[in-house]
């Protein structure tokens, strides 16, 4: 075991709605974390359903209302980047139907916005969501994923920027 790079990502599953694999939960966050050059990490990742994501959310972050992804950032220290990401399957479940594409695909992109919360990307201002919005877009493709064109919070046009807020 000492061979063992210093990668280590824990999942737990605490709902009944369909979600991707642990395995593809791993690919989507070392692909975040191996593009943002970020070489050692242990994260755990929460798929939960949105009566969970609703208690976390209202709890860690006063918002009393269910999510998609909750991010915690957890390092101490430069050398390790220690995180919790907790996602919604259910909301996913919903996203995805909206979207036409498959709930496990929709899921992952929340892995993938979670991953980039915890290399440091933020999502408040209009010019930083549209950057992590071009990244989730390079990342999905990274794990073989494209996002159907329906999938409007992924587009970085001058359109899009419009119609936000």
């Amino acid at each position: 075991m000492d061979d063992e790079p210093d990668e280590a990502v824990e999942i737990v599953r605490r709902t009944e709605h369909a979600a991707p694999t642990d395995e593809a939960v791993r690919q989507a966050l070392a692909a975040v974390f191996a593009g943002e050059s970020i070489d050692a990490y242990e994260v755990s990742v929460a798929l939960v359903d949105d009566a969970e994501i609703h208690e976390v959310n209202n709890r860690f972050l006063q918002h009393d209302y269910p999510t998609d992804v909750v991010t915690f950032n957890l390092s101490s220290d430069d050398d390790l980047l220690e995180g919790e990401i907790v996602i919604s399957c259910q909301y996913a479940a919903a996203e995805a139907e909206k979207y036409q594409w498959p709930a496990e695909h929709e899921t992952l992109l929340y892995v993938i916005h979670g991953g980039l919360h915890l290399a440091g990307y933020d999502d408040h201002e209009e010019e930083d969501r549209l950057t992590m919005r071009r990244l989730e877009r390079v990342y999905l493709e990274k794990i073989g994923l494209e996002p159907p064109e329906s999938h409007r919070h992924l587009e970085t046009s001058s359109v899009e920027r419009g119609s936000v807020g």
